[in-house]
């Protein structure tokens, strides 16, 4: 009756050794990739495309050099589908929820906000809607 124990002991030591240091599990990224859409007036596309190169393109930059966020990309579309809505994408891959969540709650609203600056009540006109969403992504055949 003895012999059970210290089997199941055995096997359990037998399992922990045979582990190779590279099957530990990776440590959990800190940062968080959002995709952050602006659904933009149909016939607005360029005057907010200037816009957000003036405004947000700066503000983006100095995150990244803060080293607030990774990386960022922008995109859009090169032909517009003829709906009432032209969408324009901004991946951010931010270094930390803290450094999201922190932009997030800074964000003046935009539709609301009685004191915006011109730039900033501009950009709300021509946004019908905008949308974070935090996204998992995975890349397949990279260089």
């Amino acid at each position: 009756m003895n012999r059970f124990p210290v089997s199941c002991f055995a096997i359990t030591l037998l399992l922990l050794s045979s582990r190779s240091p590279a099957q530990e599990v990776a440590a959990k990224p800190t940062g968080i990739v959002v995709e952050r859409t602006f659904w933009v007036k149909a016939g607005k596309e360029k005057q907010f495309a200037t816009l957000f190169e003036r405004t947000q393109l700066p503000r983006l930059k100095a995150l990244l050099g803060d080293h607030q966020i990774t990386a960022f990309s922008t995109a859009s579309p090169l032909i517009h589908t003829g709906n009432d809505q032209w969408a324009f994408r901004v991946k951010i891959n931010w270094a930390s929820w803290e450094a999201f969540t922190r932009d997030a709650s800074a964000r003046p609203d935009q539709k609301s906000n009685p004191t915006l600056t011109y730039e900033q009540a501009l950009f709300g006109d021509l946004v019908i809607d905008r949308k974070d969403t935090v996204i998992q992504e995975d890349t397949y055949g990279a260089n």
